[in-house]
């Protein structure tokens, strides 16, 4: 039941990243998650910008974001397994999420955006347990726009279950992206 409650969860993120009236920007990123553990994995990840916007009295205008994190590590490739406790391991994993980012613009062709998104997390084979499926995510970017097409940039995220689950690990990782413009 609760695999067929995440499928239905990812389906219906799925449908909600393709509204053809929304205009959007989309950044694709790599890098790694979990960076300071040994469970740390390749990342991949696709975050969707909507022009859908929250007020805010004390904060301004909020944008809309979707993400969806691909995980994985196959035969230990980019753990750091110093002591050989851990061997023929592949770990793969999801997180898919949705919240809220603000831009902030210091300097010409410069950005810095916080956010902080709600989602669903994963695990499969060995994956890092996170202690619970929902999972809270607080992100930084630094930015910088080359032309009016082309962003490239530094992400750093921590994603937690905020103490809800029975464990809370918590994730740590570090990510390099661009955006491109869908409309």
């Amino acid at each position: 039941m609760n695999i067929i409650l995440k499928t239905f969860l990812l389906v219906l993120f799925s449908f909600s990243l393709s509204s053809a009236d929304v205009k959007e920007e989309t950044y694709i990123k790599i890098g790694v998650f979990d960076y300071s553990h040994q469970t740390d994995m390749f990342a991949l990840n696709r975050k969707k910008v909507t022009d859908k916007v929250v007020k805010s009295d004390y904060l301004g205008e909020l944008t809309q974001v979707y993400d969806l994190m691909i995980l994985g590590d196959v035969n230990e490739s980019f753990t750091h397994n110093n002591d050989n406790k851990i061997k023929n391991r592949e770990e793969y994993a999801f997180y898919i999420s949705t919240g809220l980012q603000k831009k902030f613009n210091p300097s010409s062709g410069i950005y810095i955006v916080p956010s902080f998104s709600v989602g669903l997390y994963n695990e499969f084979n060995k994956g890092k347990d996170m202690g619970l499926p929902l999972e809270f995510k607080s992100e930084i970017e630094f930015n910088f726009q080359a032309n009016n097409n082309l962003i490239f940039g530094v992400t750093y995220n921590h994603i937690s279950n905020a103490d809800l689950g029975s464990t809370n690990p918590g994730s740590d990782s570090i990510l390099i992206g661009f955006r491109y413009k869908t409309n």
